[in-house]
């Protein structure tokens, strides 16, 4: 797959981060949005994850929380929440990172209506994938998904909403891929 790493970050002082800021300045063209204090950005390659280890070596006494994912890898997307300090990083958590893409064109959907059934997704994802701690292994995905049985038979699963009006579907595939159909009902 690609290499157009998303990262998104939050420091302690926030300040060392925030629109304007001398780091946001040389890694401006990078930069999606700052959102209730987490600088979002995105950049080929893995050079701002390096930059932001060498920011925090520049600024020993800050901690740096960042989570990271590769935006580019539809079907087996992780993101790793990493605490960041002195340049050195921890990973503390690894989780699948869904990605969602639209059989149909999305600006059909009414404004508002995907992220309420996106909500509703999460809650069955959050119940149905699976995803602990093995103290050896670090995070395991047990997942059914896409897995062969000794018959060749392949198995995923397709969530519904829906109303009189509205009808959603999401089919689950790999570790993160979901597969929206959205249709109108008349």
């Amino acid at each position: 797959m690609g290499y157009r790493f998303r990262t998104n970050v939050r420091c302690t002082n926030p300040g060392l981060i925030a629109s304007g800021s001398t780091f946001n300045i040389k890694w401006g063209k990078f930069i999606l949005g700052i959102r209730s204090g987490i600088t979002q950005y995105y950049c080929g390659g893995d050079y701002l994850n390096s930059a932001l280890l060498e920011f925090s070596r520049k600024n020993p006494q800050e901690v740096f929380t960042g989570v990271t994912w590769n935006d580019s890898d539809y079907y087996d997307c992780k993101k790793y929440t990493l605490i960041i300090k002195n340049g050195e990083y921890e990973q503390v958590k690894c989780e699948p990172f869904y990605v969602y893409g639209f059989r149909i064109n999305d600006y059909e959907i009414p404004e508002g209506l995907f992220e309420r059934f996106e909500k509703h997704l999460e809650r069955y994802i959050e119940r149905i994938d699976i995803v602990h701690r093995d103290t050896n292994k670090g995070e395991v995905f047990d997942f059914l998904n896409d897995k062969e049985d000794q018959d060749g038979f392949r198995s995923f699963y397709t969530i519904t909403w829906e109303n009189d009006k509205h009808k959603f579907t999401a089919t689950r595939r790999f570790t993160s891929q979901v597969m929206v159909d959205y249709q109108k009902k008349c």
